[in-house]
């Protein structure tokens, strides 16, 4: 796993969190049924971690040059 990996996966869940708990509570305070919005809230989670590290890291890990280790004389 790359460093640009590492990175979009530890963004990519605290966005998710964030905003699946957003998008729940926002259900509930709409009315929705607990289940409703739990609903929203799971959708929401998962979306984001598609989108942070399935496809940002991915992306990143394939655009960052690789590291090449030191050279010890």
């Amino acid at each position: 796993m790359t460093d640009q990996l590492k990175v979009a996966l530890i963004r990519g869940i605290i966005t998710a969190v964030l905003a699946g708990a957003l998008a729940f509570l926002t259900g509930l305070q709409q009315g929705q049924s607990l289940k409703v919005a739990a609903i929203a809230g799971g959708v929401q989670l998962v979306y984001n971690l598609i989108a942070r590290v399935g496809i940002e890291g991915t992306l990143d890990s394939q655009a960052a040059p690789p590291v090449k280790p030191p050279v010890t004389p």
